[in-house]
């Protein structure tokens, strides 16, 4: 408390109305002066003591004693030229007894308006002077006091030291200031010699004992300190109760009582105390003690990331052990390889890399593989104690690893000489040749499964291996040898109990339809159905094989029952099975029941409906009801006019009409065929067939007219024309590709419209594409579709879809497969076109036509696994984009989180790890931060070979950290990310979330410290 020294205030000369002043005496001027003067009324007296000295001589008594009165008035009322007047009067009588007066007067008048310069100068005016000595004690005093409120501390503690010696009343004053001073300066024995015994005055003992009680904890006197401290906590303020409940805690922490230091920080944050980082470094440690690993990770998570001291790494240590013992293994994992990276002693590092190189093994660690980090780790302490462990996680990491490419080097490298080790080489590369078969790199995936089958120690992965070589030989048309490697993986005994069984079955009948040995392949197909599960979905596909099977083999009987088992299903081959079935009815003599079916199919609008009325109708024509006949083919004429059944459906009209009897009718047909579909086989077949319908009217004359007008009637075909196509069609039956394209394209030049050019096109197409010529082949393709409808439309279309898919011309593209779509009847072809579809859409940024056919592509399982996976993928992203469009609709996130459930349990891997991203951002948005970062922790665990997606996943990980309020943990992620720098993209996004994270980071709490401001 700053002693300061009482003066009178102003007062205003108004208050007291001065009286004229009636004499000119020196004694009554001056008695009435000094009685204002005694009353305040300091601005009246000012004016009679100035009228005293005018009537007195300036040697006089009466002035010397007005102009000194005078000049406290001045000082009183606060003058400005107070100073000078006063030093105007100690020249004027240098040796007045009043010097030593004014000169007090004007200091304490300095002290009151901390002007502490210049009350130092008053006082130093009466150095040398000799003075009482409680007087001496008090300029000391005040002397020391100035200098200290300068903080001029070395001149204060000399004129204070001084004082306290003294026997005056100040001497207690100068005592407390001085020890106040050591204890800024931390002379803590100093401090506490003068401090100590004035723990019971009554001024400074409410005070002292806070000062006390942090020199106690600067000097480690915890049990002084705990015992004056629970004194204070009695009686300490709301203010105070804070500061001292962090003394004791820190003393209990010092002492390891860390369960009630604890207590105490917990009060001391309760109460508003700050968490400095010495304070989050204690509480954690007492936390950590008392087994409060949530209390542990809170306080450890607020210190300095990038902190090297000992304890700071210390702290990391225990950090990491608190997320072990808790189950959060991700985040032990950062805080232990913080301090193996940090400069930390070698028995630190070596402690903390091994509990993080196991931590690694334990589950999917963001920054780096288990392989790699217990290589790494025996390669920096080759003496650690810990080099037998080391080498048997080692050990199971090569059988365990999913990161099989690196899996397979690091076990090369390690060596083949044990057991373990061939065995883990024989299903890794077992493993690592499935995900390069997924990748359609199928020549590498296939020499990888013939090194599995060079160590065949397990069995089952021997007889997967064959399994794996059956698919890929299937897919690239080797056919012999994806049933040879069939038959090899159903033979092996470890092929017994696989789930793959069932699926090997299913393939080798396929093979065997390939290989047309159809009896075994229905045998075979019947064999999975015994053996598949309800469940397995190719059990429809199967069912629906073997009927056809059967209906090729001629067995209807058979084939009708199958059939019949596929409508009961009412899936989606139901209206195909049904068609097929009333074919074998036909076939077995059942005619009407054919018919009956069929008529079915057409009234419930199948999409078999004109395939239906077509088949109905040629039934009824074989009946002779030719009547009913001519009616249906010219029903399915009207709904199909340019198609070749279109075509056929005229031909068999002009049929049943002369069958009928009505012969005129029949001829106006058949000149109608000819008519509208010039130059097609159909209209060559008409003027072949109506020459006898003409013959049995009497009318061959008629039909003698009638063809003469017609060039390309081929009743009087050029020869010339049939030699020079059978001479180049020669060559393209023998495979002579160039030599039939040259051919064939000198027919054309020669016979444009000749009898052959619609073939003659086609295999001008052909020839020139099969010598890898595609640019010369697809002229003749287009020639092709530009022509009525034949038997070598879809082909055309086909190539000349390819063609435009690969050129990424988005509108042939579509135009292309929109027709393949209208007639292929070929189950490969309209995936085809479907897919092609789902990829121009999509290209050009029509998203919801590219959904429609991704979903339709999805739905079907029949699909081939890549084409699914394609889908699986268009899907995703055409609903991410709607989901974040408009990220308020639940909906939309609902449907976007299915497709990522959907294509992570169907896809191939690359899409799985997409979709795996994508629900972790789902997650994130949804506000699930804890379920989203599980999904990253599963996108890193199960997908190590997908780089960009797993530090995708890593970014949303350290969003979600920060969301949680674990600055360690995002921090950490960001850096390791901008280290290994996988992308310009995701590092330059890593290092705006890293500025973002710093930004919003709360700044260090300072340390608690008693202050002058304080004790006041």
């Amino acid at each position: 408390m700053r002693i300061r020294i009482l003066a009178a205030l102003l007062m205003s000369a108004t208050l007291y109305a001065q009286q004229p002043i009636t004499g000119n005496q020196p004694e009554a001027l001056f008695a009435e002066a000094r009685a204002r003067f005694d009353r305040a009324l300091y601005s009246s007296a000012y004016e009679y003591f100035a009228e005293v000295r005018a009537v007195s001589p300036v040697a006089s008594d009466w002035s010397e004693q007005s102009m000194y009165y005078q000049a406290l008035c001045a000082i009183r009322l606060l003058h400005r030229d107070s100073e000078e007047f006063a030093e105007s009067f100690l020249q004027t009588y240098p040796s007045s007894s009043r010097r030593i007066d004014l000169i007090l007067d004007a200091a304490e008048q300095a002290f009151n308006r901390r002007r502490y310069q210049e009350a130092k100068r008053w006082l130093r005016m009466l150095d040398g002077v000799d003075l009482a000595r409680n007087l001496r004690a008090e300029i000391q005093f005040k002397l020391g006091y100035a200098h200290f409120l300068l903080n001029e501390f070395d001149q204060a503690k000399a004129e204070l030291a001084e004082a306290k010696k003294s026997k005056s009343a100040v001497a207690k004053t100068a005592q407390y200031y001085y020890g106040h001073i050591a204890y800024l300066e931390k002379s803590d024995q100093t401090a506490l010699e003068n401090l100590e015994p004035l723990q019971n005055h009554e001024e400074f003992g409410p005070v002292v004992p806070y000062y006390l009680a942090q020199i106690y904890a600067r000097t480690g006197k915890d049990d002084e300190l705990l015992v004056l401290g629970e004194k204070l906590m009695k009686e300490a303020s709301a203010k105070r109760a804070p500061e001292i409940s962090l003394l004791i805690g820190q003393s209990m922490f010092r002492k390891k009582r860390y369960a009630d230091a604890k207590d105490y920080f917990e009060f001391n944050l309760a109460k508003g105390g700050k968490m400095s980082p010495e304070v989050a470094y204690q509480m954690g440690v007492c936390a950590y003690q008392t087994q409060d690993y949530e209390g542990a990770i809170k306080a450890f998570n607020q210190l300095p990331a990038e902190g090297t001291a000992d304890w700071a790494l210390q702290s990391r240590l225990m950090l990491g052990d608190s997320y072990s013992r808790l189950e959060r293994w991700e985040e032990a994992q950062t805080a232990f390889r913080s301090v193996w990276q940090s400069k930390a002693d070698d028995a630190t590092r070596e402690q903390a890399a091994y509990q993080y190189a196991k931590l690694t093994y334990r589950s999917a660690s963001p920054f780096g593989d288990a392989i790699q980090v217990f290589n790494q780790f025996l390669r920096e302490f080759p003496r650690t104690e810990y080099r037998r462990e080391a080498n048997e996680y080692l050990a199971n990491l090569y059988l365990t690893s999913r990161d099989y490419g690196r899996a397979l080097e690091a076990i090369v490298q390690t060596g083949m000489g044990s057991m373990a080790m061939r065995e883990a080489y024989q299903k890794v590369a077992y493993f690592r040749a499935v995900e390069l078969y997924q990748a359609s790199q199928w020549a590498k995936a296939e020499e990888l499964l013939d090194q599995s089958l060079s160590y065949p120690l397990d069995r089952g992965y021997e007889a997967l291996a064959h399994f794996w070589k059956a698919e890929m030989a299937y897919r690239q048309g080797d056919y012999p040898n994806s049933l040879a490697e069939t038959d090899l993986f159903l033979k092996t005994p470890g092929s017994f109990t696989l789930t793959e069984r069932p699926a090997a079955q299913y393939n080798k009948a396929y093979a065997l339809y390939r290989l047309d040995r159809l009896e075994e392949a229905a045998a075979t197909f019947r064999v999975f159905l015994e053996d598949a599960p309800k469940s397995d979905r190719r059990r429809e596909d199967a069912e629906l094989r073997v009927a056809d099977l059967y209906f090729l083999l001629g067995r209807h009987a058979l084939a009708r029952d199958y059939y019949g088992r596929i409508v009961k299903l009412g899936g989606a081959d139901a209206d195909y099975a049904t068609f097929q079935q009333a074919l074998c009815r036909g076939l077995l003599g059942d005619n009407p029941g054919k018919i009956e079916q069929l008529a079915k199919l057409e009234q419930r609008g199948s999409a078999r409906a004109d395939d239906a009325l077509f088949e109905r109708a040629q039934t009824l024509l074989r009946m002779g009801r030719n009547r009913e006949a001519a009616e249906a083919f010219t029903a399915y004429q009207r709904k199909k006019p340019n198609t070749e059944k279109g075509r056929r459906a005229g031909l068999n009209i002009a049929l049943a009409q002369r069958n009928d009897g009505d012969l005129s009718a029949s001829i106006a047909t058949f000149q109608t065929v000819v008519r509208d579909y010039t130059g097609t086989p159909e209209a060559r077949e008409a003027i072949s067939v109506a020459r006898s319908v003409y013959d049995e009217a009497n009318r061959i004359d008629d039909y003698l007219e009638w063809v003469q007008g017609m060039p390309s009637s081929g009743i009087r075909a050029s020869e010339l024309d049939s030699v020079a196509y059978m001479s180049a069609y020669d060559k393209f039956a023998q495979g002579q590709n160039q030599a039939a394209y040259d051919a064939l394209v000198k027919y054309l030049k020669r016979f444009p419209d000749g009898y052959f050019a619609a073939d003659a096109n086609f295999q001008t197409a052909e020839s020139a594409r099969m010598s890898g010529q595609m640019a010369n082949a697809l002229p003749y393709y287009r020639n092709v579709v530009r022509q009525p409808v034949g038997s070598n439309t879809v082909s055309a279309y086909k190539w000349l879809l390819r063609d435009a898919e690969q050129r990424t011309d988005g509108n042939e593209t579509k135009r292309y497969a929109e027709r393949l779509l209208a007639l292929a009847e070929d189950a490969s072809l309209r995936s085809e076109a479907n897919r092609a579809m789902m990829r121009a859409h999509f290209a050009e940024g029509a998203e919801d036509v590219a959904l429609t056919y991704a979903e339709g592509i999805v739905a079907d399982v029949r699909q081939s696994p890549e084409d699914r996976s394609e889908a699986f993928a268009v899907r995703l992203r055409v609903l991410e984009s709607k989901s974040r469009a408009q990220p308020a609709d639940s909906l939309r996130l609902g449907l976007w989180q299915q497709a990522a459930e959907d294509a992570v349990a169907e896809a191939a891997v690359g899409i799985q790890a997409e979709a795996m991203y994508a629900k972790a951002s789902i997650l994130r948005i949804r506000g699930q931060y804890g379920a989203s970062s599980e999904a990253v922790f599963a996108l890193l665990d199960n997908y190590p070979g997908q780089q960009e997606w797993r530090f995708k996943g890593l970014l949303v990980l350290a969003r979600n950290y920060a969301s949680l309020n674990d600055g360690f943990q995002a921090r950490y992620t960001l850096d390791f990310v901008i280290a290994e720098h996988p992308s310009d993209e995701l590092v330059r996004e890593a290092q705006a979330l890293l500025a973002e994270f710093n930004a919003a980071q709360l700044e260090s709490n300072a340390p608690q410290t008693t202050t002058e401001d304080d004790a006041e």
